[in-house]
């Protein structure tokens, strides 16, 4: 597959165009089991507490893991996802339980909907920090409490920088969609404080896939998303609630619309 995006691709070049277009993303994604999944859809909805027939948009859907889940539960529930290759997945997995996903192809700075439409949105499993600019990260917030309903709730799972930075730099033998193994390195850069990651053939050395991520500390978070207008109900560091304490794997933001 090229680096470069198609003329004819509705959204600009970015990383996660080539990367979440490929079925290499599966494999090298390391996504959580059906179980694990179960379980996070269970967890989520304990810490929202929202009723069945809610409205709900998750937005970065990717495969639909939560969505056909949550829409079995008899939730009302949107995918919104920039891949078309994740979306097309989402909805054979929807189809596979009988089930019509609504499913739209977007890009979180912009979402297709009116203001105010949403009982809650989630935006889950580190889909957030991928834009080059804290502005574009910014605006994927505002769009999230844009179309929240007054007092409607938001659920932000993303990694937290304590972790991730005392295993940067790590490599790791991984395997491709087609059986091959790729080497995975990670870096993290602390002036741009991003986190690099570079997927390699290990005899040539050559770069398949490149990802780019910025790692906010917790008070930087906080600012962002109280600036889009969202104010913290509760701050967890997993599914069942645990409290966070500042150097789990990842941090689970829960906040409504001010």
């Amino acid at each position: 597959m090229s680096g470069n995006a198609s003329p004819h691709h509705p959204f600009p070049d970015r990383w996660w165009i080539r990367f979440f277009e490929s079925p290499d993303s599966l494999p090298l994604s390391f996504f959580p089991t059906p179980a694990e999944t179960e379980a996070e859809v269970e967890g989520l909805l304990r810490l929202l507490d929202l009723p069945p027939g809610s409205r709900l948009a998750d937005v970065c859907c990717g495969a639909g893991r939560h969505l056909v889940r949550l829409l079995q539960r008899g939730y009302r529930a949107v995918g919104v996802d920039v891949s078309a290759m994740m979306l097309g997945l989402a909805r054979r997995e929807a189809q596979t339980r009988s089930l019509r996903a609504p499913l739209v192809r977007a890009d979180a700075r912009s979402l297709p909907f009116r203001a105010a439409c949403f009982d809650a949105v989630l935006n889950l499993f580190n889909s957030f920090g991928y834009c080059e600019t804290d502005e574009e990260n910014e605006q994927v917030l505002r769009e999230a409490a844009r179309v929240l309903r007054p007092g409607g709730q938001f659920l932000l799972e993303t990694r937290n920088p304590q972790y991730q930075i005392l295993f940067a730099p790590v490599r790791q033998r991984v395997r491709a969609a087609d059986g091959s193994f790729l080497v995975v390195s990670w870096r993290y850069d602390r002036q741009g404080r991003r986190l690099h990651s570079e997927w390699r053939r290990p005899r040539t050395g050559r770069v398949v896939y490149r990802a780019s991520m910025r790692l906010y500390q917790l008070e930087e978070l906080r600012a962002l998303l109280s600036r889009a207008g969202l104010e913290e109900t509760g701050l967890f560091s997993g599914y069942a609630g645990e409290p966070f304490d500042g150097w789990e794997r990842v941090v689970l933001w829960r906040g409504r619309k001010k």
